[in-house]
């Protein structure tokens, strides 16, 4: 029987926390488009860019956003696994059974974690005395990549839409000072269209670029709660099983 003392790393998540923390910011988001829409300011931007960059840098935004509402998910599901292991690991000791982690002889639902402490427990059976010093780093580094490989694309999608803002800038300013090259006189009329014109590009150039940048930073955010929680989640998992493998040697259970 293997009892460990949790409660020096391990405090209890809320059930499906980062989901709902996740829910929170969109909601948040939700609201500020719903008000910026009755006040007629999302129409104005839509309808000042002539170039259509501001909707594509939209409907990137919010494919991101599903994205992150699905990373969310996934990752408070296998937060709830691995407390699920650690309350069970605290009155019974794992075993492995083709490559499968079992407790009290039933196998637990496949999880990062599972994975994570049957490799580790594997290892140390097989040759605790044989096995590199660097196994463990490697299965950590296995579980990192699992947790939150995904996350380095919506990263970089994020950083593509500060870009594409900047993108809408440069041709709005082409669209503004393209007219000055047909300006053949300084006649009133030709003035008053030349500005027209100009004021055109501006608002181009002005729209894409606050658009981007609102995008990039709500996009952002949520990119960081959710690599927060998938940190959280391989060091809460290295942590318990460095501490049950030791554990479990000192009480010469194999």
């Amino acid at each position: 029987m293997l009892h460990l003392q949790h409660s020096r790393f391990w405090q209890p998540q809320p059930r499906y926390g980062l989901f709902l923390r996740w829910l929170v910011i969109a909601g948040l988001i939700g609201f500020g488009a719903w008000v910026a829409w009755d006040l007629h300011l999302l129409q104005r931007l839509i309808l000042a860019d002539q170039t259509r960059i501001g909707l594509l840098i939209t409907v990137i935004f919010v494919i991101g956003s599903l994205h992150c509402a699905i990373r969310s998910l996934f990752l408070s599901r296998q937060q709830e696994a691995l407390e699920t292991i650690i309350r069970i690991a605290t009155d019974t000791a794992p075993t492995i059974r083709k490559g499968r982690l079992l407790f009290g002889g039933q196998e637990l639902p496949p999880s990062l974690a599972e994975a994570y402490l049957a490799g580790a427990i594997a290892k140390q059976a097989s040759s605790a005395a044989n096995s590199p010093p660097t196994d463990q780093q490697l299965l950590a580094q296995v579980m990192a990549e699992q947790a939150r490989g995904q996350h380095e694309a919506g990263w970089f999608v994020a950083g593509s839409l500060i870009k594409l803002g900047l993108l809408g800038t440069v041709i709005g300013f082409v669209l503004m000072l393209a007219p000055v090259t047909t300006l053949e006189s300084f006649d009133q009329s030709q003035v008053q269209g030349l500005l027209k014109q100009m004021t055109v590009g501006m608002g181009v150039a002005l729209n894409t670029t606050l658009i981007g940048l609102v995008c990039t930073l709500l996009l952002g955010i949520q990119y960081l709660l959710v690599d927060r929680a998938a940190d959280r989640l391989v060091a809460q998992t290295v942590h318990f099983t460095e501490s049950l493998l030791a554990g479990w040697s000192s009480t010469g259970e194999e």
